[in-house]
């Protein structure tokens, strides 16, 4: 079956070497650049001129959202990878406003070291398939983000169907596809620390938290998408 990741490939840089979105050889590097770009859209379109909004990135990893928001707003990124972190505050060091970009190490499985009502915007990407309790993660994003507060929090689809769309994802061998579609499209290394949740299930945890979604996206296939996005407020 091949090497099986454990979870702390997370902290121990490893991970940096997985996850290369703007990569060409990355089955879904056009729909990651176009996720990103209407996420930094979403963003710049409700805080708008407000330079003092206080902006939240959890799991921001390299930065690819938090860097160029902080050459408008004042950005956290918090990651449980240095090395993330590490190449996020390089990105920002070479945006061409510079930028205003404070970064932690943070385990967002864990409650986040942030008081209530601390942000006005709230970004959480490819982070809760990761989580061992993704419902705590986005009650603790909603307990930080200030009243009519934004979030935009995504999720992989766990009806894999979508798989089918990327063979270079799972590659030739039936075994190897069997075992993907049964885990709802979590490749076989990964199996046991990431899980994806269907459409129903995440906007389930979203409305349990109390969060109001606003807008839907949905990122790949059009029958079954890769991604499902949501752009939710926190309620007054």
């Amino acid at each position: 079956m091949g090497q099986l990741f454990e979870r702390n490939i997370f902290t121990t840089g490893e991970y940096v070497e997985q996850f290369h979105p703007e990569d060409a050889s990355n089955p879904f590097h056009r729909i990651y650049e176009r996720k990103r770009q209407e996420v930094i859209a979403a963003a710049r379109a409700f805080l708008g001129e407000n330079a003092a909004a206080r902006v939240l990135d959890v799991g921001g990893g390299m930065g690819r959202i938090a860097a160029p928001l902080a050459t408008s707003y004042d950005v956290t990124l918090c990651d449980v990878s240095e090395s993330m972190l590490t190449l996020a505050r390089t990105a920002a060091a070479t945006a061409p406003a510079g930028a205003r970009l404070t970064t932690q190490l943070v385990d967002a499985s864990k409650p986040l070291p942030y008081a209530d009502d601390s942000f006005d915007l709230v970004v959480c990407l490819d982070l809760l398939v990761h989580l061992p309790d993704p419902q705590a993660a986005i009650d603790e994003m909603y307990r930080v983000l200030k009243p009519d507060g934004l979030a935009i929090i995504d999720n992989s689809n766990s009806i894999p169907l979508w798989t089918l769309f990327y063979p270079s994802y799972v590659g030739r061998r039936p075994s190897r596809w069997l075992r993907t579609m049964r885990a709802g499209g979590v490749l076989p290394e990964w199996a046991g620390i990431v899980h994806h949740h269907t459409r129903g299930e995440f906007l389930r945890m979203l409305a349990a938290a109390g969060f109001a979604v606003q807008e839907e996206r949905a990122y790949g296939p059009v029958i079954c998408p890769k991604w499902n996005l949501a752009v939710a407020r926190r309620s007054l």
